[in-house]
Formats: structure tokens, C-alpha cells, sequence
């Protein structure tokens, strides 16, 4: 049986083990939509029953097996709507959702290469609906509005106080210039997607070791440039990622050590994009290049592991005299 993306275990619990990580998703979106947008919610679980469909209509067309509940697309739709502005207008999120399914997810099933579905549909808002993509509050003539602490901390190098971003206690503005709103729905609350985290994966729901090496290589790159690694880590949208993205087992290494390099290569590749060049969220490139990675690294473990299995099945046992 095929892996369902983001899980780690096949076969007929698969729909049950994407049903546990969609209410994970549900418990920071919900709190969000009580906080700060009372119809986001409604929007979330909307788009997840799009991207059900969207798999119910592929699977038609294609005559494929049918599934009574595709809880995989559903949860693929529902993490980039949580991972753009709740203010995102409805075409441009079912374009995403349907070049993520039908384009990514489905075709790619059983493919040596494979992306993650969600970031690419994140991708494709980025590059065709750039002003929608970064569209975070409301400015006025005199006020700049600032989607994150991250936002304000690469303009201005300003960390917000640990109260307000902890908590996301994000609002009113800084110095009479930048709008404080906060972010996209899906990570706003990083002490909450610590303990969600933790439960996914006492669970085994989500593996450990490429979302582990992500944030310590992530971490220890930011301090090699003289960034706050804590901060960096508990804003923005690292956290969120690791949890929701990076542990995806269909678009990463299956081996274990495949698993640990691409978890430094995302992290690597997330701090050098975010020093390097105007993306502060850095981390749709960095997980699409561990992506590309996953197969090499995957035939890399594999070659090592046959050698060593061959070498220790031809050594000629010796006899102690």
C-alpha cells in the first residue's frame, strides 16, 4: 500500500491517522478564527471538502479506485489555507488546490521524484498572486502593515516583546509606522504547535528525525549569521513547518539517514534563502530542494547499506584455533 502524504504508516489507517493530523491543524485555526477572523474557520474546513472532491472527481476520470473519504487531499487543501492571509480570494486557493492535487499529488503517486503537494500549490500563489500572497492587514497612507514578528525583525531588527509573539498578542503598531496583524492562520501560536507536535508524534503519526535536524541545523545556521536561533525558531513560519511540512514522509528520504540529511538541507536552505535574499518566508524553496534531494539521497543509503550487507554476507568466518 502506497504512504499517504503527511503520514508514515501505510495501509487501512491511513485515512485515520489524516483525520488525527487535521484536527491537529483545526485546534491553532480554530483558536485563530475565535481571535482574530470568526469566518476563517469555516473557510479552512470548506476548503478541505474541495480538495476532497477535487480527488474524487481526479479518480473518476482517471478510473482509479475510489476512496469513500480522500482525507489526504482534504488535508493538503487545508494546510495552504492555513499557510497564506485569511483574506486569500477564493479563485486563486482553488487554482492552488487543484494544480497541489491533480497536478502533484495524485499524478506523482508511486514516482521515484516527488514534491510536497502543498508547497507547491503555496508556490504557485506566491509567484502569479504575489500581492494577495503577502497581503496580511490592512495599511493606511502613513502605516505599513507587518505580517509576523519575523516581518518586523528583518525590516527593522526589532524583536517584538516575548509576550506578544509567544502568545500572539499581535496587534496595534510599532513606532506609529508598521500595523502589527498577525500571521497566516496555521502558525500563529508556537507554544501550541510545540505540544501538537510532540502529541503527532507520541502518536506515530509523524516521524522525528527530518523535522529534529531541520530546526537544529535552521538554528545553528541563523546564529552563524548573528540571529537570534530561539526567536527565529518560535516565529514565523519554522515551527508550523516542521510539524505540518518537513515530516512529510511521501516527499522525503524513506531511509533514515536520507531522512537526517534532507532534514539539514531544508533547515540550511531555509536560513541561507531568508539572509540571502527578500523571502522571509523561505521555507516553500528550502523544502522543495530537499524534495529534489529525497531520491538521491534515498539510492545513496540504499547503494551503502547493500555494500555493507554484501561485504558481511561474503566474509569467510574464521576458526580460532
Amino acid at each position: 500500500m502506497p504512504v499517504v502524504s503527511p503520514f508514515i504508516r501505510t495501509g487501512s489507517r491511513s485515512s485515520a491517522m489524516a483525520a488525527w493530523a487535521m484536527i491537529a491543524l483545526l485546534v491553532p485555526c480554530s483558536i485563530y478564527s475565535v481571535l482574530y477572523d470568526s469566518t476563517f474557520i469555516w473557510r479552512l474546513i470548506g476548503y478541505a471538502l474541495l480538495g476532497m472532491l477535487a480527488e474524487t472527481i481526479y479518480t473518476l476520470l482517471v478510473k482509479r479506485k475510489r476512496r469513500l473519504i480522500c482525507m489526504g487531499s482534504g488535508f493538503t487543501a487545508a494546510l495552504i489555507a492555513a499557510s497564506v492571509p485569511p483574506s486569500m480570494p477564493f479563485l486563486p486557493m482553488l487554482f492552488a488546490i487543484l494544480i497541489a492535487i491533480w497536478i502533484i499529488k495524485l499524478p506523482m503517486v508511486g514516482s521515484p521524484l516527488r514534491f510536497n503537494a502543498a508547497m507547491v500549490g503555496r508556490l504557485f500563489l506566491m509567484l502569479v498572486y504575489p500581492a494577495q500572497t503577502v497581503n496580511w492587514g490592512t495599511p493606511t497612507v502613513d502605516v505599513i502593515s507587518t505580517a509576523t514578528p519575523q516581518e518586523l525583525y528583518r525590516t527593522e531588527g526589532f524583536p517584538l516583546e516575548w509576550s506578544e509573539w509567544l502568545f500572539s498578542k499581535i496587534d496595534g503598531t510599532w513606532e506609529g509606522l508598521f500595523l502589527l496583524v498577525p500571521g497566516s492562520p496555521g502558525e500563529t501560536f508556537p507554544l501550541l504547535l510545540v505540544l501538537l507536535g510532540g502529541w503527532l508524534c507520541r502518536k506515530g503519526i509523524l516521524g522525528w528525525r527530518t523535522p529534529l535536524f531541520f530546526l537544529i541545523s535552521f538554528s545553528i545556521t541563523t546564529a552563524v549569521f548573528g540571529h537570534s536561533p530561539l526567536f527565529n525558531l518560535l516565529s514565523s513560519a519554522t515551527l508550523f513547518s516542521a510539524i505540518f511540512i518537513v515530516a512529510d514522509p511521501v516527499s522525503t528520504p524513506m531511509s533514515k539517514s536520507g531522512q537526517i540529511i534532507c532534514g539539514i538541507i531544508i533547515g540550511l536552505g531555509n536560513a541561507l534563502v531568508r539572509e540571502f535574499t527578500f523571502y522571509t518566508e523561505a521555507i516553500v524553496y528550502a523544502v522543495l530542494i530537499g524534495n529534489l534531494c529525497a531520491p538521491l539521497l534515498d539510492r545513496m543509503a540504499f547503494e551503502l547499506r547493500g555494500k555493507a550487507l554484501f561485504k558481511r554476507m561474503t566474509e569467510v568466518p574464521t576458526i580460532g584455533k
